[in-house]
């Protein structure tokens, strides 16, 4: 029986997204919880750590406005559908595959979240648990995670279908070709990536795949050693013989564990005809006690995989039960592009990298495992591999023989970036080489303003008399980034609002002076709130900004404020500047103006227990904190908490619910 490609939805209890921050993100980026120490480290895997550091997401806005208030609403997703598997697909999400359903079992074989619930995981902030995320461009879990993505049904040569989603990646300029189809028991998807400019760009990828956490559950992998980290800064080598860390469920903490692949244990049998040894195809497994579970192998490129678990720890669990409530336990196995997670490539001008992946129900013939790593690790991998060549490869052969089909009808429309940076690239004569399976879309709020500026620009063909200047009262909805847009936004007439985005732009490329210069000069077209407050974080972050220069850069917060009084996060960083002068005063008395909605806000609760220590009144930091209130976007690896817990009542244990610590115990 043929498959079958629908779009449905699927109800769940759910805390919206929300709008995006309309603050650009030109603050440093968060990082990760951990960063690696590379000495010790080969000197290859060292300098791809070194290699191609982000330091900001511009031009992507924050998604930090959601709560943690949930009601029950739709899903969107696509379908595959055969008489083996369900694969469902979240098309408004990043097209995470949110649910692969065995129906000869019965068993779900990827996490399934049982509600939808955003934390501060990722590089925008929001994100969310479970089931399969495409990561690509920088390290984190990338800027489209909770975004829509392009989507299509495409018809392979033997009918069968294929859903293919595709996005432009902004900070890298990179463009994404994701397609999936069944095949049997096996789930395959085939991913083209390809940077469509001369010049070289920093490189990415991690599939990082949810599985429910069980007494008996058992992760495996082809290797001997693993670079390990703990949340602890440090990235080290272990032997797996007596590291071991098949059983998630018993480690003492959070932790990564980067398998370094032994070729040999990944490549199967020898060609019987040729007796020569087919190509790696590297494999992570995952089974419960009955050995029942999940396999996933692929092509050679995609070399890296790792174990991720967050540890028997009461920071862990709450981890978990943060995410995914009471039923939320889960581990991740992933697979990547180098070696480790903290790695970028680098992808030449004009290049294309792709590669396949494969998803299979894995039931091992003896459930027992119970000798020696590498002895259970041959006895698992003969299975996966074997499973793999069961599976056979018309459906692989389908999607490489489809990769350039261009797609129809949409099923879902992402954003207008491809077609605005392919504009462009036309305009000024530079290249951008797209992808012949994909068609991006201009239109859009999102993209309104930019491409209005690129059909009046001088010398468009049949360019109108000019943009309108939009109220400045308003906030921009979108931003740029890129010399391009820069000589652009030089060429057409000046605004407040084209100072204001070259101001912006050189910020986030840490020119201070130059986004001053264009601050004011915004500012002198129309007094706005927003190059008030990119001027103040401007004065405060300048090379050589002293007391003066802080000084001044709240008072330009402030004078943003009172132009734009409801908006939380501009609040909210006054508050903060305010409180990294030590004017602490200055904190309780805002905090006093502010409605009852606002200053009960998790971070606006934080805010005046700091605001309260710092001032020496600890009675009230310790009423609040014994209030029990939430941090709906509490920050991964972040232990304000814990740390305003201990700093208001020395020597008394942490409650659980605000202990979010991910090393070890003691």
């Amino acid at each position: 029986m043929s498959a079958t490609l629908t779009v449905t939805q699927v109800v769940l209890p759910t805390a919206p997204v929300g709008s995006s921050n309309p603050l650009p993100a030109i603050a440093a980026m968060p990082q990760a919880p951990y960063e690696a120490a590379t000495e010790g480290l080969p000197a290859e895997m060292a300098a791809n750590i070194r290699y191609g550091q982000v330091t900001s997401i511009h031009p992507y806005l924050l998604q930090d406005g959601y709560d943690r208030e949930r009601t029950p609403a739709p899903m969107r997703v696509a379908v595959l559908e055969n008489e083996q598997l369900r694969a469902e697909f979240a098309l408004d999400l990043g097209g995470r595959l949110v649910r692969l359903f065995d129906k000869t079992t019965g068993r779900d074989l990827v996490y399934r979240n049982a509600i939808q619930q955003p934390a501060n995981l990722a590089l925008r902030d929001a994100w969310f648990s479970g089931g399969a995320e495409w990561n690509i461009g920088m390290r984190g879990h990338w800027p489209l995670t909770c975004s829509p993505l392009y989507a299509a049904e495409i018809t392979g040569a033997d009918g069968e279908p294929i859903l293919r989603m595709w996005e432009y990646e902004r900070v890298r300029g990179l463009i994404l070709q994701i397609d999936a189809t069944l095949d049997g028991a096996a789930l395959h998807v085939r991913v083209r990536v390809r940077n469509p400019r001369e010049r070289e760009t920093g490189m990415y990828w991690w599939t990082n795949i949810a599985v429910a956490q069980t007494e008996g559950s058992r992760v495996f992998a082809p290797a001997t050693h693993a670079y390990m980290t703990g949340y602890d800064g440090t990235l080290g080598r272990v032997d797996l013989t007596e590291t071991d860390p098949r059983l998630p469920a018993s480690a003492p903490a959070a932790a990564d564990y980067f398998f370094d692949l032994a070729p040999g244990l990944a490549a199967g049998a020898a060609d019987a005809a040729t007796g020569t040894a087919p190509s790696p195809r590297p494999w992570i497994a995952a089974v419960d006690a009955e050995g029942s579970g999940l396999a996933h192998v692929s092509t050679a490129r995609l070399l890296g995989r790792k174990l991720f678990v967050w540890g028997d720890t009461a920071g862990g669990r709450n981890w978990c039960d943060w995410l995914g409530g009471e039923t939320g336990a889960y581990f991740e196995i992933q697979a990547g592009l180098a070696a480790t997670q903290y790695e970028h490539l680098r992808m030449p001008g004009g290049a294309t990298w792709e590669w396949t992946e494969t998803f299979l129900p894995l039931q091992l013939a003896d459930p027992r495992l119970d000798g020696a790593w590498t002895e259970d690790v041959a006895v698992v991998g003969a299975q996966v591999l074997q499973a793999a060549d069961a599976a056979g490869s018309a459906g692989i052969e389908r999607l490489e023989a489809a990769a350039d089909l261009a797609p129809d009808a949409l099923l879902s429309v992402g954003s207008p970036w491809g077609a605005l940076e392919q504009q462009l690239a036309a305009r000024t004569g530079s290249a951008f080489a797209p992808l012949a399976g994909v068609r991006f879309v201009r239109d859009g709020e999102e993209g309104a303003y930019w491409a209005a500026l690129l059909d009046g620009a001088p010398g468009a063909p049949d360019a109108p008399a000019g943009v309108a200047e939009p109220d400045a009262s308003e906030a921009p909805v979108s931003y740029v980034t890129g010399d391009e847009w820069d000589h652009l936004l030089a060429e057409v007439p000046a605004t407040w609002l084209t100072h204001y985005h070259r101001a912006v732009a050189a910020q986030a490329r840490g020119e201070h002076g130059t986004a001053i210069s264009h601050y004011e000069a915004s500012l002198r077209h129309r007094r706005n709130a927003w190059a008030l407050r990119g001027l103040a974080l401007a004065l405060r972050e300048s090379d050589g900004g002293g007391t003066a220069a802080q000084e001044q850069g709240v008072s330009r917060l402030a004078e943003a404020r009172e132009l734009a009084p409801d908006l939380v996060p501009l609040t909210l960083e006054l508050a903060e500047a305010l409180l990294a002068d030590g004017r602490a005063d200055e904190v309780r008395t805002l905090l006093g103006t502010l409605p009852t909605e606002m200053r009960e806000l998790g971070r606006f609760r934080v805010v005046e227990i700091r605001a309260a220590l710092a001032a020496g009144d600890r009675e009230t930091a310790g009423r609040i904190l014994e209030g029990r209130f939430e941090v709906p976007n509490l920050r991964e690896g972040e232990l304000s908490m814990s740390a305003l817990w201990h700093e208001a009542f020395p020597g008394r244990p942490v409650p659980a619910w605000y202990d979010f610590e991910m090393a070890p115990e003691g």
